[in-house]
Formats: structure tokens, C-alpha cells, sequence
């Protein structure tokens, strides 16, 4: 097959645009000043509607990268997504039912459905998730950094053995991001 010619806006690697952007500091008002403005969760639904695809962290103002196509049944879904996000930033202990996106592969499967069992106010590590799912803790590591969603199916609550518990999130090691994953683990543990 083909590849587009270079003016074409379609590419084959491209990610969609997100369906819908939301700033941290509209779905909740707890927030730290430092991660209220500044982080956003970029939304992407499946293309059938059906379903959301991915949550995305996003730091700092995106920009333009914002708001596909929204028909009526895309407007409901994102709506109910809203809705439960503040419902789990009012009370970290709301269970999300949103209809998801089938994981890719039956290691995403397995690693969706032992993340979904870590209860709120909850953690695991590395090493403890790797053994659960007969795996090794560095690939674990990967899997989590690359769950497309996040807060979702909560990779948040896994943390390292080590003296310095929080090694990383979402691919990254220090920063807002890290700010944000021990915000969120705070939260979970005084709900």
C-alpha cells in the first residue's frame, strides 16, 4: 500500500486527535496550584465511539491538538467520562464503568485486570506485580509507563521497593509528573 503523499494531513504513524482536552484544575479543585493549570488529560475514544481509547497526561497547555469530530454519540460518551473522572477526584474510591477499549495484547489484558484489582489507598511494586503476573519487573515497568489509561486502570499504585519509592510515571522520572503520581497516591490514601 501507498503512503500518503507528503500534503496530505492523514498519516499512517499519526495519533487522531484527541476527542476532548481537559485542564486537571476543571475536574477538581484539589489539585496543587502546581499541577492544577498545568497538567491536562487529553481524551481519545475509539473511532467507532464506542468506547474510550486513551487517557493521555498531558503537561502544559496543548495547544491545538484538541477536538476531533464529535458527533451525538460521541458527545454522550465523552460526557460520562467527564462526569466520572470528577466523581473520582471528588472520592478516590469511585470505580469507574466506562466502556474500554480491548487491550492489545494478552499481557495488557492480564496487567488491565490485576491493576483494576489494586483497590484504592493501595500499592504494589514492581517486583510484587512482575511475580503476580510471571513476569519481570523492568518489563512491568515499560507496560506501565505505555497504559494508555492511566487513572483508568491505575498505574499510579505501583511504586518501587526501594528507599526512593516513587521512581517514575508515565515514562518519566522527575517533574510534574512525579508531582502528579504522588498527589494522586496522597489523595487515594486519605479518601
Amino acid at each position: 500500500m501507498a503512503k500518503p503523499a507528503a500534503d496530505n494531513c492523514a498519516t499512517f504513524d499519526a495519533p487522531r486527535p484527541f476527542d476532548e482536552v481537559l485542564r486537571l484544575g476543571s475536574l477538581t479543585t484539589q489539585a496543587p496550584a502546581a499541577l492544577s493549570h498545568r497538567i491536562y488529560l487529553g481524551i481519545r475514544l475509539t473511532p467507532e465511539a464506542d468506547a474510550l481509547a486513551e487517557v493521555v497526561w498531558i503537561v502544559s497547555d496543548p495547544g491545538h491538538a484538541v477536538h476531533a469530530t464529535v458527533c451525538a454519540r460521541r458527545s454522550s460518551l465523552l460526557e460520562d467520562i467527564r462526569r466520572q473522572l470528577g466523581a473520582w477526584f471528588d472520592s478516590p474510591t469511585y470505580i469507574f464503568r466506562l466502556p474500554l477499549a480491548a487491550p492489545r495484547t494478552l499481557f495488557q489484558a492480564r496487567l488491565r485486570n490485576a491493576l483494576c484489582a489494586t483497590r484504592s489507598g493501595e500499592t504494589l511494586t514492581y517486583g510484587n506485580l512482575a511475580k503476580q503476573l510471571h513476569s519481570a519487573p523492568r518489563a512491568v515497568g515499560q507496560a506501565l509507563g505505555s497504559n494508555p489509561l492511566p487513572l483508568i486502570v491505575p498505574c499510579h499504585r505501583i511504586i518501587s521497593a526501594g528507599k526512593n519509592r516513587l521512581t517514575g510515571f508515565n515514562h518519566v522520572s522527575d517533574g510534574p509528573m512525579l508531582t502528579l503520581k504522588a498527589w494522586l497516591l496522597e489523595r487515594e490514601a486519605h479518601a
